[in-house]
């Protein structure tokens, strides 16, 4: 997996998005550290299964973990 910063994957994000799509697997990290993977949506489909969005909305939304 690439690393990358926030302003390089905005700066070139058609080719980003390009490479993506082929399969290739990028964290994208933000100044304050935190990050985020961008995958082919394919290789998420195996971590969705058969929840609707409102599942996958109510499982995001509806927990008492937060301050």
């Amino acid at each position: 997996m690439i690393e990358l910063t926030v302003d390089e994957f905005e700066q070139n994000l058609d080719d980003y998005m390009d490479r993506i799509e082929a399969g290739e697997k990028f964290l994208i990290r933000q100044p304050d550290g935190r990050a985020v993977v961008a995958v082919p949506a394919g290789e998420l489909s195996p971590l969705i299964g058969d929840d609707s969005e409102d599942a996958w909305y109510n499982m995001m939304t509806d927990h008492d973990d937060a301050p």
